[in-house]
């Protein structure tokens, strides 16, 4: 791979007082750190262009750092830097003022401490060592006697997390984030116009233009100049083909700033290249589960998991995430793991750029994209426009140029509802990826490719049984083009998949499967969701998928069949060592009358289970004592009815490990989790129950913990009561949950975030706290109830005073939506006059 040109160290600072916009949060954040000594070593890290040399040069040349740090130093280090000896010495002409010929330094930690401490004696500094790439080297300012005394600060900046990490404190440690909406439009019209007002018809575009930009400051001040120099930047056509890019300007913005990224990209171990390259094969906003970016290399035969997409994640800083549910509220450094994935548009430039280079796939939009030069020797095709392989001049180019060397095919481009033939002389494909192609009956084409891995399809048709003859397969994805079931016989899995034994994914939606009365196993299927099936399936399914990871079934019932039957399900679910459960009843009917038996072991569950999804079962709220119970369970989902009942008392100490928490479509009256329960709980989302009046306050609002120091209550389409007992909410260390109520009631959703932080305090003033809140002084007397709560018992006088504020408040609550509903009507009848 090409390097890039040395970058010698410069000593001495470059900058200049600009205006920076943006990021005012993080710099006041170091800043503060930086007063009040938080630590003597700091880091600034971020991906390339993301404006961490900015902010580094606004905290130097601010004028209370200049005034609490007297004499400071800035190096720029580079990838090739200098020698140690010409470094140390640019740093002591920089805090100490010019050396003399006649002075000696040696080159020694201990000789430049000793003359740092001559020199330096009682003065605070600040060292600055911008785009650091290894650490070890600049580490060397640290580790002098004199500045492990404390009297020197260092604020480092870098690529990568991984260097700097490894030598630093995680509370030192600052990811510079990217740039949201509106700090992305005034930086482009800062770059634009100047000192002018944006033009009022320019409005739209320049917003959209900037969220196109994605809050990388390097590619909106690229844009901005290019914009700038262009004759036409105040006319709202020229920026309209900027904002559909109709023109070239991302494209030319792209391919400027690749120089400044790819550097990153040539630093990576080689194992991680050809995981990072293939990522830019999604288009645009195209969230990627990791498990498919894993498996997909994988069918290639390239060694990727998912330790390989956490470096790029977290230690390059190359790729952007989403965290999964149970980590909504945490700390980004808290958890390694993530839901999905997706490159920033220009570095997916990059990547495009360099995988076509080193022929490992293609992205084809044209016809003109099809040339020989380019498709010769391409081992994967990516199709953005699906109708390609509709021309005969694009078929017949493949054909001839890389048929024989193709090994992976994906289609995504916008949904095609119309087949097409995709035989065009493939033999050696690994991977078709073409859920955005729709085929009305299975291409029997495919079956002869017998070396196939990964098969992804949208196909109403069946299924054909000699589907077996892909007998490498290890992922078979089939989605319906229309989830419609059809008044006939239902559509079966053909029985021959049992066959398949390096099966380690089936997910098929809509179709029903049955076990196979031979004797039968998939040792190697890890997944298995998406596929309807009875009961009597259910009990057989346990014994032929015996090392299932995650299962997700739909279960059909017919109104002859028993419900309590549904338990003997769960007791033969239990034997697996499942860590993602998720079971729903199709077309739920919860029966009001009918009762399930209420005894111990009852329900079964996996002991290891970390996710469970339930819908549609109409079990009591006793069952969830068996649930609660599991040690392992982070996230918890419960729709249509999944419990019923209008109490839910969870039981002490239950719940340990749970942060979240979903209930959906329910007849739930009161939550009330007793003590110590839901200790870990950051994110409890209540959705359309319209009867809930009371939440109850969890343990994770008593006891305070600093990994997941934010709580998050969603209401969604709930009782008013709800919100009142939400905002009653107050736990022991001070800081309220974000409480989020929205409603769908009018004719516009309407959303209400309520957010209040205050200081963490002092374990005595938490107790203080708890007996104002209480209304119980020192004398008081705690006593348990029947539950064995502990309950606590306010002065008479509180208890008035708090009944008559609810009552004001749900008058004044009822008042309001009342005057809605009048306005509502009186719009109406207008305008129906």
């Amino acid at each position: 791979m090409p390097r890039d040109k040395p970058i010698s160290t410069e000593i001495g600072f470059r900058g200049t007082n600009s205006k920076m916009i943006g990021l005012s949060d993080q710099f006041e954040k170091v800043k503060t750190h930086l007063l009040q000594r938080y630590t003597r070593v700091y880091g600034l890290y971020g991906t390339a262009g993301i404006g961490k040399t900015t902010l580094a040069m606004q905290i130097y040349q601010d004028e209370e750092i200049q005034s609490k740090f007297e004499c400071r130093a800035w190096v720029t280090v580079g990838r090739v830097h200098q020698q140690i000896s010409q470094m140390s010495r640019g740093i002591i002409a920089q805090l100490c003022g010019n050396i003399h010929g006649d002075e000696e330094i040696g080159d020694s930690p201990e000789e430049v401490g000793d003359y740092l401490k001559k020199q330096l004696y009682g003065k605070n500094s600040l060292i600055v060592l911008d785009d650091v790439w290894e650490v070890t080297n600049a580490w060397y300012f640290y580790h002098v006697p004199y500045i492990e005394m404390g009297c020197i600060n260092v604020l480092f900046t870098g690529r990568h997390r991984k260097w700097i990490g490894d030598y630093l404190e995680g509370s030192s440690l600052y990811e510079v984030r990217y740039l949201n909406e509106e700090e992305s439009m005034e930086l482009l019209c800062e770059k634009v116009f100047g000192d002018e007002i944006c033009p009022p018809q320019l409005h739209k575009l320049v917003t959209k233009i900037a969220k196109l930009c994605e809050g990388l400051p390097l590619l909106i001040v690229t844009v901005a100049d290019i914009l700038s120099k262009s004759e036409h930047n105040r006319d709202p056509v020229y920026w309209n083909e900027v904002a559909e890019r109709r023109n070239s300007v991302f494209t030319d913005a792209y391919n400027q700033i690749s120089k400044v990224l790819f550097p990153s990209y040539d630093y990576l171990p080689q194992s991680l290249k050809m995981s990072f390259l293939f990522m830019g094969v999604f288009p645009l906003h195209y969230d990627t589960p990791p498990f498919k970016i894993i498996t997909m290399l994988t069918a290639k035969g390239l060694w990727c998991d998912w330790k390989c997409l956490t470096d790029l994640g977290f230690d390059y800083s190359l790729v952007l995430r989403n965290f999964r549910s149970v980590d909504k509220t945490s700390c980004e450094s808290t958890y390694r793991k993530y839901k999905t994935c997706w490159l920033h548009c220009s570095w997916r430039h990059v990547c495009r750029g360099e995988a076509s280079k080193h022929k490992f796939y293609r992205v084809l939009n044209k016809l003109i994209d099809a040339g020989e030069e380019v498709l010769n020797g391409q081992r994967g095709l990516c199709l953005e426009n699906n109708i390609l392989f509709g021309i005969k001049e694009f078929g017949n180019s493949v054909r001839l140029n890389c048929a024989s060397f193709t090994r992976s095919i994906l289609f995504y481009g916008p949904y095609h509802q119309y087949p097409i033939p995709i035989d065009v002389g493939f033999r050696l494909l690994r991977e078709i990826d073409a859920l955005t192609q729709r085929f009305y009956t299975f291409p029997v084409e495919i079956l002869s490719l017998v070396q196939l891995k990964y098969l992804a399809l949208t196909c109403n048709g069946e299924l054909p049984a000699t589907i077996s003859k892909l007998f490498n397969l290890r992922t078979l994805i089939i989605h319906p083009h229309l989830n419609i079931r059809h008044c006939r016989a239902p559509s079966y899995v053909p029985i021959q998949i049992w066959d398949m034994q390096d099966l380690e994914h089936i997910e098929i939606l809509g179709k029903s499967l049955v076990a196979p009365s031979h004797v039968a196993s998939l040792k190697n299927l890890k997944t298995l969701v998406g596929v309807n099936a009875s009961i009597c399936t259910v009990l057989e399914l346990s014994k032929r998928i015996p090392n299932i990871r995650k299962l997700g079934i739909q279960i059909e019932l017919t109104p002859y069949d028993d419900h309590n039957n549904l338990l003997s399900c769960f007791d033969c679910i239990s034997t697996l060592e499942l860590d993602i459960l998720k079971l729903s009843i199709t077309n739920p009917v919860v029966k009001k009358d009918h009762a399930f038996p209420v005894t111990p072991g009852s329900l079964k569950l996996p002991h290891n289970l970390k996710k469970l999804h339930l819908s549609g079962m109409g079990f009591p709220w006793e069952y969830m004592d068996v649930v609660g119970s599991l040690p392992f369970l982070q996230a918890l989902n419960l729709r249509s009815y999944a419990f019923q009942g209008s109490h839910w008392a969870a039981k002490r100490y239950s719940f340990r490990n749970l942060r979240f928490l979903l209930i959906e479509e329910s007849d739930l009256v009161q939550w009330k989790p007793r003590y110590g329960s839901f200790p870990n709980l950051t994110y409890l989302s209540m959705k359309h129950c319209y009867k809930l009046k009371e939440i109850g306050k969890p343990a994770s609002l008593t006891l305070w913990s600093s990994e997941n120091p934010t709580r998050m209550i969603e209401l969604e389409d709930c009782n008013p009561l709800a919100l009142i007992s939400a905002k009653q909410l107050i736990p022991d260390d001070g800081v309220m949950p974000h409480v989020i109520v929205s409603s769908s009631y009018y004719e516009k959703p309407t959303t209400i975030k309520l957010e209040r932080q205050v200081k963490h305090m002092t374990n005595q003033e938490r107790q203080v706290n708890r007996m104002k809140y209480y209304g119980r002084s020192k004398s008081d007397v705690e006593e348990e109830d029947d539950d064995g709560d502990v309950k606590k018992f306010p002065t008479k006088g509180r208890i008035m005073k708090a009944r008559a504020k609810m009552r004001r408040m749900r008058k004044r609550m009822v008042t309001n939506i009342r005057m809605i509903m009048r306005k509502q009507r009186r719009a109406q009848t207008s305008s129906s006059m």
